[in-house]
């Protein structure tokens, strides 16, 4: 038995097309059935890697009571959310308009003209703890549509006009621009009130690894050198890497923490989080010159090459959370397994390094943390750092090879345009900070997949999956590939990157762009399936859509000195003003879009062989420190000033490679040595404090946690037969 989701090439959709539900993908038959007999829609939406939207499928969607019903009295529409960010973020706006908050999985019940009603996240299938059943909502929807239609329908236009609400309009006043201007210290007042001084991050229950946020600093920082904005960003990027969050054994970062020091995570991983705190990482290392930045970025990125990229060079979406419906069993150990893996003496050290005991920290298990330090272990147990530092190295790679044994977490293989935009902008700054060609190699093979797989010369595609392109692209897969294509070029300087760019870039105005009231929509004007585009430029987890757009039209008008690109940027930020204005801190993306707006644009030309040694030494002197406002560009001859008009008249003296600077409205004679670069380039702030140094003990042992775990292990010690430290 399969039902209408059997022809899909989503992995989520297709774990529910052999259920009994007859449900139906996000398509004009479902749409056209619910209005032709008249019943109310049950749309729920999810994703691979989300727990409970499993959960659900296993305990609600496949009972018989719940299916019958639901076949009888609704039509169902199962959605897949990193297919369609577009109907979610509808969808999800109308639910927190109806109960003040939400989350996945996201039911929702509709009129047949697809307007919002009732909703909610998880619905058990037994009612409790004030929780409804899910079959006792199913009829509350149905008794709502059926027999109090007059009212559920002027509740859900209620709904629809909350939904609509929107202050995105173009024509700011002078005033409104002065306000955006201030508005950056404003939002950063607003995150040192919401910082936790203890654990590091924001807020203080669970949280989420929000790039965005911590970007955003990064960027407050260089303004003004800021000795306590550094320590905010550095404590609170050094608590994640040390954390649970971060897979200790395997590398990259899980979704998010669920309390507040950032020791059990929620253990699903998802590219796009890993690509942009990629990013991020590379960008600090490139400020503090600190080398648990740089291991951290190549860590993860080795981490997706091998587990989360395809033979073509592109890259999956995510891994679920569990495994055989537990969460984590993948990646926490009992104490007993460390102990029969690596030996009494070793998982000692182990266990301290990684705060492993015999109790555990998630469900009687470990999630590993980085506790204490090397150099903490030798002084304690009295053994040379140089041994500890070899029990660590191979304890990691003996557990990995039993990581490896297990069932591994499912992972959604389907290829999201977007998201490997991302990549490509994290593995061409991962070439252009450490000088990994490997890196650069990645980025290109993988643009060029989504070049000829995702472009069809006048749109792009958002998904791939078995062998198909498919699901039309939202602002976002504009957005990113856009950025990715100019990050790429000024990794390998190959012009035709930034002529793609400009064509991508073309078709984001063309589909997104709102003429009336600026800005830019969040699904493509040809898209008419949902009942009203939303234009949505706050930061959630991620930076939003639009911030993206703004900062990728602002940066290739640097490039190509088109003003069309730098008037819409700059329309749709000042279009936000008054929702800035109020909540600044809700639009940190945005915020640092607008310095590549208001420039000043550091212009910078390299001309002469990329292979010669001087040429590579002032390449890597430009992206040394961190300087978000810049684009770097190759002199090619005049063949390419049409795409580069920067690049114009500008050629080496004797062929040997020179660097051409302008900056601050100001350009300088071209220098061809890194000394001379390097006294030209503006200087970055100067460091103010004692940041996270890994040579040095910065993480305290716990103590109380190390007697408790010494003491089980001198009880396990006692029956094994086994001595030794």
């Amino acid at each position: 038995m399969a039902n209408a989701l059997s022809e899909s090439t989503s992995p989520y959709l297709l774990r529910h097309a052999h259920q009994a539900v007859n449900w139906f993908p996000w398509a004009e038959e479902a749409l056209k059935k619910a209005v032709s007999e008249q019943k109310p829609i049950l749309l729920s939406i999810g994703y691979t890697a989300c727990h409970w939207c499993h959960v659900m499928a296993s305990e609600s969607f496949e009972d018989p009571r719940i299916t019958q019903y639901l076949n009888e009295h609704f039509i169902s529409i199962k959605v897949d959310r990193e297919e369609r960010p577009d109907v979610d973020a509808f969808y999800m706006k109308a639910l927190i308009a109806m109960n003040g908050q939400g989350g996945w999985p996201l039911n929702v019940f509709l009129t047949p003209d697809l307007k919002p009603f009732l909703g909610g996240s998880y619905f058990p299938l037994k009612g409790g703890d004030n929780r409804p059943g899910f079959l006792d909502v199913l009829k509350a929807a149905s008794d709502s549509f059926q027999n109090r239609s007059e009212a559920t329908a002027e509740y859900a236009e209620s709904i629809m006009k909350q939904t609509a609400q929107s202050r995105i309009k173009k024509g700011g006043s002078g005033s409104r621009e002065s306000v955006l201007k201030g508005a950056w210290k404003d939002a950063l007042a607003v995150l040192e009130e919401n910082y936790d001084s203890e654990y590091g991050g924001f807020g203080f229950g669970m949280k989420f690894p929000e790039s965005s946020v911590y970007q955003f600093l990064l960027r407050c920082w260089l303004k003004t050198g800021s000795k306590e904005t550094l320590e905010m960003l550095d404590k609170s990027l050094t608590a994640m890497s040390k954390g649970g969050l971060y897979d200790q054994l395997g590398g990259g970062f899980h979704r998010y923490a669920t309390e507040r020091n950032w020791e059990v995570p929620h253990f699903e991983k998802m590219l796009s989080d890993n690509a942009l705190l990629t990013r991020l990482f590379l960008e600090c290392f490139q400020a503090t010159r600190q080398e648990m930045y740089s291991r951290i970025a190549l860590e993860t990125l080795d981490y997706l090459r091998l587990e989360m990229m395809s033979e073509d060079g592109v890259f999956y979406s995510s891994q679920a959370a569990h495994t055989d419906g537990l969460e984590g069993a993948y990646h926490t150990w009992e104490m007993k397994e460390v102990l029969a893996l690596l030996g009494p003496r070793n998982a000692k050290v182990f266990a301290q390094a990684y705060g492993m005991s015999a109790g555990g920290n998630f469900n009687r298990r470990n999630v590993p943390v980085a506790r204490a330090s090397m150099e903490a272990i030798a002084e304690r147990d009295g053994i040379p750092i140089f041994e500890v530092q070899h029990i660590l190295n191979s304890g990691k790679k003996t557990l990995m090879e039993a990581r490896r044994r297990r069932k591994a977490p499912e992972r959604d293989d389907k290829i999201i345009t977007a998201w490997n935009g991302l990549m490509i902008q994290s593995l061409s700054l991962g070439y252009a900070v450490l000088q990994d060609k490997s890196l650069l190699d990645a980025s290109l093979k993988c643009a060029e997949f989504i070049w000829s797989r995702q472009w069809d010369g006048d749109r792009l595609f958002r998904v791939y999956s078995q062998g198909r392109s498919s699901v039309q692209g939202t602002l976002e897969d504009y957005a990113c590939l856009v950025e990715g294509f100019i990050a790429l070029y000024e990794a390998c300087f190959d012009p035709v990157w930034i002529e793609r760019a400009c064509q991508i870039a073309d078709a984001l105005i063309r589909e997104f762009h709102d003429v009336s009231d600026g800005g830019f929509f969040i699904s493509s004007i040809s898209d008419d399936s949902i009942p009203l585009r939303l234009k949505n430029a706050a930061d959630d987890a991620a930076p939003s859509a639009y911030s993206q757009a703004v900062s990728a039209l602002a940066r290739l008008a640097a490039i190509t000195q088109k003003k069309e690109y730098l008037r819409l940027a700059r329309e749709s930020v000042t279009a936000c003003g008054d929702m800035i204005e109020e909540t600044p801190a809700a639009f940190a993306s945005l915020l640092g879009a607008l310095d590549l707006v208001e420039g000043p644009v550091a212009e910078i030309v390299f001309t002469g062989s990329a292979d010669h040694s001087e040429f590579k030494k002032m390449y890597a002197e430009v992206f040394h420190d961190f300087r978000p406002c810049k684009i770097v560009m190759q002199a090619v001859g005049d063949a390419a000033a049409e795409t580069l008009p920067l690049t114009l008249g500008k050629s080496s003296a004797q062929g040997e490679p020179q660097v051409y600077v302008c900056q601050n409205q100001t350009c300088n004679a071209p220098v061809d040595s890194a000394t001379a670069l390097q006294r030209l380039l503006e200087p970055p702030p100067e460091i103010q404090i004692n940041i996270f140094d890994e040579n040095k003990h910065t993480a305290e042992m716990h103590t109380k946690e190390n007697e408790n775990f010494l003491g089980a292990m001198s009880e396990i010690f006692k029956h094994s037969g086994l001595g030794g430290r």
